[in-house]
């Protein structure tokens, strides 16, 4: 008898039983879906159409799942990363706080709590100054800010000129100064969200917001553009490529452009590191006037 009782299933609890059937219900509904995919759609057989349901999944669902992940995961990619740059040039404590999750996640090898702070960048607790406290540091956020600076004045110059291109406004580069003038205006728009964060503009990152959709929206009509072949779709850099005169004069003046933010923020350090030395000096004098009191 006892034998028998422990051959046979324990009961099961009602959640148990609700899970099978919903497990169950799913299996049926795609099953279900594919035959009639099959029948309706490739006009398969009655017969053939149910043997065919496994190839059809392996073959249309999973590698057609597969390809749209990829597609996702870059568009995921590339909206993190731009997020992350705006949240970093609309916060003035912005390096500070990279600085501090360096030394104290990344060096520790705590590898996920660094990425997950990161993708919250926004509500780390804001250290006691902005500028970082190694030199080291220093020269990674000067070297980060100037990369940046080129990648966002090519991006946004292609991004401006196809606003104008596809609004029916032609913009023919036939002078270098009015060539110039768009990189310029390119990057102007993510340096005065650094400069909203300096003067502590309280909507400094609503404004900073809409880059990632910028630049989302630009690899995407590139792409589009690159798939079907388009002749119609005019590009920025592509002229200024092919123009060697228009070339080396965007390679000088961008040289130029890009190491702006990096002179502003180090400017902004500057002011920032006299302000924390004469607030450090009137404390100590106050301190050593206490004690002698």
């Amino acid at each position: 008898m006892s034998d028998q009782e422990s051959i046979e299933p324990p009961n099961e609890s009602p959640i148990q039983r609700r899970i099978k059937h919903l497990r169950f219900t799913l299996i049926a509904l795609i099953l279900g879906w594919t035959y009639c995919y099959n029948v309706l759609i490739k006009e398969q057989g009655i017969v053939r159409a149910f043997f065919e349901i496994l190839d059809t999944i392996s073959d249309d669902f999973v590698m057609g799942t597969l390809v749209t992940i990829a597609v996702g995961i870059g568009i995921v990619v590339v909206f993190s990363f731009t997020k992350l740059y705006t949240q970093i040039v609309a916060n003035i404590y912005s390096f500070r706080i990279i600085e501090t999750l360096v030394v104290e996640e990344l060096a520790q090898r705590r590898f996920r709590t660094f990425a997950s702070k990161l993708l919250r960048f926004e509500d780390q607790p804001l250290p006691a100054q902005c500028c970082p406290e190694r030199i080291s540091s220093l020269l990674l956020s000067f070297t980060f800010l100037y990369v940046m600076s080129w990648v966002y004045l090519i991006l946004f110059s292609e991004a401006l000129f196809f606003v104008s291109w596809s609004a029916g406004v032609d913009l023919p580069l036939d002078d270098p100064g009015k060539m110039l003038f768009l990189p310029t205006l390119a990057l102007a728009i993510p340096f005065s969200a650094r400069v909203m964060a300096y003067v502590r503009y309280p909507y400094a990152q609503d404004y900073a917001d809409f880059m990632p959709t910028a630049v989302f929206a630009l690899l995407i009509v590139f792409a589009l553009g690159s798939i079907f072949e388009s002749d119609d779709q005019k590009f920025f850099l592509l002229q200024v490529w092919q123009n060697p005169e228009y070339l080396k004069t965007l390679l000088k003046n961008g040289t130029v452009l890009a190491f702006i933010p990096v002179f502003f923020e180090g400017v902004f350090w500057i002011i920032e590191l006299n302000r924390m030395d004469k607030e450090s000096t009137a404390r100590e004098s106050m301190e050593s006037e206490s004690n002698g009191d």
